[in-house]
């Protein structure tokens, strides 16, 4: 009796502890287990943007040269003395024109030689040939006063076209720009100096130099607009004519012309102007957010979500850096939506839940 009565008790104590100190730290240890479980395993709530393409149409201004769409420098087929010149700059001329004329004496001695050359040849031949007695005449010897006359009629003739490029006339209508000579001057074809210039400026030419990265969007028929900032910003629509089709080892840029109208030659050439092209894109880059891209040892990447709502990390190959958005060049279509601001916790094949439609943001626009 007497250890019984010291066992109820003890065994009252013990129950008292198992169900006061035990059993609710079982409890308890198995709802935060049962908690941890649940947030393991429940689907993570992801901001996710749709994507969009960029603008078909970039607008890129750059410098350009101006310059007349034709311009001939007219030099001395012939060496002799100016005798006169008919125009100086600023004249406006015709095709065919006269322009000046060169005075070579000594030409005018060397014609009268060739043409009694000529005669003389000629009298020769007919001598022969009037011959009728069979075989009293070589035919060699024909063949040879015969060949005495082409050649002089050939060294006649060059020397008549010597004499006509006594005259300069103006190849096509323009404008001379330049005179380099005055009366009495010397004047040889070696002289390296021409007479005069002569330039088109009905439409002139501007030059410009597109960078590489533009190069794929500047095609010949491309709309230009050319702008004069010291003719209070006059403005000129153009179209690109044609371009150089290589891009320059040194400067990495692509020559491109540009053909504008200059009714009545108002705008004179060698001038600069600011050339803005409108640049239609074939295959639109696709814009995505700043804040979507991760950057990885591997490159940067954005993280997809399926139609399915799972995640997949896609790599992506960038363009340029539009500072709220970027360029992707290759790795997207544009129909995907990424998620915005991901974290460190997501994994490839994973479920996500997405917020309301309410609170998604499209890209900003560009």
């Amino acid at each position: 009796m007497k250890s019984l009565r010291i066992l109820i008790p003890v065994a009252l104590l013990i129950a008292l502890f198992v169900f006061v100190g035990v059993l609710p730290r079982i409890k308890n240890t198995q709802e935060l287990k049962a908690a941890a479980d649940r947030e393991a395993n429940r689907e993570p709530v992801v901001n996710a943007v749709p994507l969009k393409q960029a603008s078909d149409t970039t607008a890129l201004t750059l410098p350009g040269q101006i310059r007349p769409y034709r311009e001939t420098p007219l030099y001395a087929r012939t060496q002799g003395f100016l005798r006169r010149w008919y125009v100086d700059i600023g004249t406006n001329v015709r095709q065919g024109q006269l322009l000046a004329t060169i005075d070579v004496p000594e030409l005018d001695q060397d014609i009268a030689r060739a043409q009694a050359d000529q005669q003389l040849a000629e009298a020769n031949l007919n001598r022969l040939e009037s011959v009728t007695l069979p075989g009293a005449v070589a035919k060699q010897d024909i063949d040879t006063r015969r060949s005495a006359v082409t050649v002089s009629q050939a060294n006649l003739r060059r020397l008549q076209a010597l004499k006509a490029l006594q005259q300069i006339h103006a190849p096509f209508s323009g404008v001379v720009t330049n005179r380099n000579v005055d009366i009495g001057a010397l004047v040889s074809p070696g002289s390296g100096q021409p007479l005069f210039t002569i330039a088109k400026l009905d439409t002139l030419r501007v030059f410009v130099d597109v960078p590489q990265t533009y190069f794929r969007y500047v095609k010949v028929g491309l709309p230009a607009q050319v702008t004069i900032p010291e003719l209070q910003n006059q403005t000129l629509k153009g179209r690109v004519v044609r371009t150089s089709g290589a891009l320059r080892s040194d400067s990495r840029t692509l020559l491109a012309e540009v053909a504008i109208p200059n009714r009545g030659g108002a705008l004179p050439s060698g001038l600069y102007g600011q050339v803005k092209f409108d640049m239609i894109a074939a295959n639109a880059p696709v814009l995505v957010p700043a804040n979507a891209l991760q950057i990885t040892p591997q490159g940067p990447r954005v993280v997809v979500v399926d139609p399915n709502q799972t995640v997949r990390f896609q790599p992506v190959t960038l363009g340029r850096d539009y500072g709220t958005t970027i360029e992707v060049i290759s790795g997207l279509t544009g129909q995907e939506r990424v998620i915005t601001n991901p974290n460190d916790r997501l994994r490839d094949g994973q479920r996500v839940r997405l917020r309301k439609a309410g609170s998604e943001k499209n890209i900003a626009q560009r």
